[in-house]
């Protein structure tokens, strides 16, 4: 795919999306940026990103959405990470620029028991620089692949056993079923083992009729409606020796994205996965 399809089609935005206003909030109040310098400084650090990585989480501006906030189980993690003597830490996984966890933190969540982890190391650079907060914030970023098992993940091995509440969006819906049940297991382990109130949550690209989906290039990627999510977390954990509930229900809201496929199967969800 060429560089000027990209600029002219529709993985590219020029204008900022309209629900941009929350991270301006945030840049504003967190970060300290003047509101007249905030939108340039959006722009500035986009194309910096998409200099790094020219996908559609980048030309959308999708890296800075803070939706996530309008969940219960938003709420329903920061309740439990605030609460008085909680022992739960937080791990945002596939965090690109740390947006999550700078929304929390900002929110009353010690940055001590904010934790993030992407494959790429240059989004969590880029993400002190977009938020200014190289020399205060001191949350452990830790660059990993999730699809690595054993050899190979040697940096994410120290966030093993640690976590009370796992977040991951736009991440599942990549993968294909194998790859997903190997980033699934992945989280498992990072989660406080017996912990009986363990949560995972997030969004992603869900469907009517689950199966396998061809993505960008030729590759493969399976999405999921509430049977078929239930059942890839039966399937780990037998595969972990544990036992899960899941949810998976259909956001109400407009998906520009979405509403350009044809068949119309495809539908923007939230999921949480629960011990059973």
């Amino acid at each position: 795919m060429s560089m000027d399809y990209l600029m002219k089609g529709k993985v590219y935005m020029e204008e900022l999306p309209p629900d941009i206003e929350p991270i301006r909030i945030l840049l504003g109040k967190y970060s300290g940026i003047r509101a007249k310098d905030v939108d340039e400084h959006i722009y500035r650090i986009r194309e910096r990103l998409w200099q790094i990585y020219p996908h559609v989480c980048i030309g959308h501006f999708r890296f800075l959405s803070l939706k996530l906030t309008l969940d219960p189980l938003y709420r329903l993690a920061l309740d439990r990470l605030t609460a008085p003597r909680s022992p739960s830490n937080f791990l945002d996984v596939g965090c690109c620029v740390g947006q999550v966890i700078r929304q929390l933190a900002f929110d009353g969540v010690h940055p001590s028991r904010l934790y993030g982890t992407d494959l790429e190391p240059r989004f969590l650079d880029t993400g002190f620089d977009l938020f200014m907060d190289r020399d205060r914030f001191k949350t452990a970023f830790v660059a990993g692949d999730m699809l690595k098992g054993g050899e190979g993940d040697e940096g994410l091995k120290v966030l093993d056993g640690k976590m009370g509440v796992i977040h991951a969006t736009s991440f599942f819906h990549l993968f294909t079923w194998e790859d997903q049940i190997r980033a699934a297991i992945r989280m498992v382990r990072f989660l406080v083992p017996h912990d009986t109130e363990a949560m995972m949550f997030g969004r992603h690209v869900g469907t009517t009729t689950p199966g396998d989906r061809e993505g960008a290039g030729g590759s493969k990627r399976y999405l999921h409606n509430a049977e078929s999510w239930q059942k890839l977390w039966d399937e780990v954990g037998r595969l972990t020796g544990t036992s899960w509930r899941t949810e998976l229900n259909d956001i109400e809201e407009p998906s520009t994205h979405l509403q350009s496929i044809a068949d119309g199967s495809l539908r923007p969800m939230r999921y949480g996965v629960f011990r059973a």
